[in-house]
């Protein structure tokens, strides 16, 4: 899933996402470019922003921000955080979710909540099986293809409910889509020694956000198996 700007110079693509995380946090509304993928963070023209702050996980809560969202420290990402930090990865690492939104380069709109803070780590050949089953890594998006490639990937619990899928449109709320996912793919691997991100997605498209989100480099994940979603259009087999 790509984001790319019209022809600005580097300069100008380094300024942007700083500038518009600033006024994000001010409470302006801010308003991107369309793209097409998975978890989506990037703020069309045609959809206003209606921006609501998403329960702050207290595991990840960013102590040098006070936002008015209210701490959960039940929240089920720690639990995912919890899983990570048992999983042997190297160099993990606490980062405000705020300078992590302005250093990605693409992203307009900011991928993590503000006022949390990011797991960042470089993924060892143990990852994948700390992330299995129930708890394995998952990503959706409208076709086949573009669920099986991408770098922004959720985990199957966080997307299901007493062992169920969530219907399409729960799914586009919890991982804030610009549309209604159809397939679901399931990670097989994740490629040892690359730098990854974990944490809380931003409310975008007038959905609320607050699931758990993963940024791995692209093809770092390997996925050969898609379903339908509940409730969503019909899943290509391409």
């Amino acid at each position: 899933m790509s984001f790319t700007y019209a022809r600005l110079p580097h300069s100008l693509k380094t300024l942007f996402p700083k500038v518009i995380a600033s006024l994000l946090l001010a409470g302006i509304s801010v308003a991107g470019s369309s793209w097409m993928g998975g978890l989506a963070h990037a703020q069309t023209s045609a959809t206003p922003n209606t921006w609501t702050w998403p329960a702050i996980p207290g595991c990840l809560a960013d102590p040098e921000i006070q936002t008015q969202g209210t701490t959960d420290y039940n929240s089920p990402i720690c639990s995912v955080y919890d899983r990570l930090l048992a999983s042997g990865e190297i160099d993990l690492e606490l980062r405000s979710a705020r300078r992590v939104n302005a250093e990605m380069d693409g992203v307009l709109y900011p991928a993590f909540v503000p006022g949390t803070e990011v797991v960042t780590f470089i993924t060892t050949d143990k990852f994948i099986g700390s992330f299995t089953g129930t708890s394995g890594l998952v990503r959706v998006s409208g076709r086949s293809i573009s669920a099986r490639s991408g770098s922004w990937w959720t985990t199957l619990d966080n997307v299901s409910q007493g062992g169920q899928l969530l219907d399409a449109e729960a799914i586009q709320r919890k991982l804030a889509l610009p549309s209604s996912p159809a397939c679901i793919a399931y990670a097989d691997s994740v490629r040892p020694g690359v730098r990854a991100y974990m944490g809380v997605v931003a409310p975008a498209f007038g959905q609320n956000g607050g699931g758990a989100e993963f940024w791995f480099p692209p093809s770092a994940v390997i996925a050969t198996k898609t379903a339908q979603i509940p409730g969503g259009t019909a899943c290509d087999s391409n």
